[in-house]
């Protein structure tokens, strides 16, 4: 089957739409009640807590919006390159956002699922740090329309296109759905199965950059005279 077909966008926005969900429902369970890629939400926080003199609460959301920005930094470079580090497209962010994740679950296991106040402030800034990079890799290899993780705009659009169009685009209704269900999802895995909650969002990273690797690194052999697969589309 063409790479095009096996490793599409659909398939790829769809296991990250899933995972931003699950990221986003282990921080506000398991780090404090705080959002991994809500950046509206954490700016609002931020500054209501500051207004109340609420300094202590302020923290732990501030770090979240700093280490979002720190990956998306890194993301941006992985995924567009700069100078002489070369561009490696979406497959570049999502190896990293993997290596975040899979520490994250490491952190939470080896903790016991009980890390004190500095270990959640790691696992936030981690998590954080993987939707950062998550939303620019995917952003700068796939243009701004695509996105998995921030769907205030995606949200509109889909109103915007039932009230002025009748019909709204198919696929971001899909995504946002995908979101939740993977809220949903952590929600479960957090009350039944609480050492495995991390480790949803890490196998669907896992199993989006698989959709991206060459098809030798896949366990299959090229076959001769095929083309090159390329990085992300």
């Amino acid at each position: 089957m063409p790479p095009s077909r096996r490793s599409g966008p659909g398939w790829t926005r769809g296991l990250l739409a899933l995972a931003a969900g699950s990221v986003n429902a282990f921080g506000f369970l398991a780090l404090g009640g705080v959002f991994t890629s809500v950046v509206t939400a954490n700016s609002a926080a931020v500054g209501l807590h500051l207004g109340a003199g609420e300094f202590g609460a302020a923290r732990p959301v501030a770090l979240a919006l700093l280490a979002y920005a720190c990956g998306a930094a890194v993301g941006s470079l992985a995924a567009g390159g700069r100078g002489r580090l070369p561009a490696t497209g979406l497959r570049g962010a999502l190896a990293l956002e993997c290596l975040l994740l899979w520490l994250v679950a490491a952190c939470w296991l080896a903790w016991h699922t009980r890390p004190d106040g500095a270990g959640r402030d790691t696992l936030l800034f981690l998590a954080a740090a993987a939707m950062g990079c998550q939303n620019a890799g995917l952003r700068v290899a796939a243009g701004s329309e695509a996105t998995t993780a921030y769907l205030t705009g995606m949200v509109t659009s889909i109103i915007a296109g039932l009230v002025t169009e009748g019909r709204a685009p198919v696929r971001n209704a899909v995504v946002v759905l995908l979101l939740i269900a993977g809220a949903a999802a952590t929600g479960a895995l957090f009350r039944w199965a609480h050492h495995g909650a991390v480790l949803l969002p890490a196998a669907l990273v896992t199993a989006a950059l698989g959709l991206h690797l060459p098809a030798g690194r896949r366990g299959g052999r090229p076959r001769r005279g095929a083309a090159a697969p390329t990085g992300a589309r």
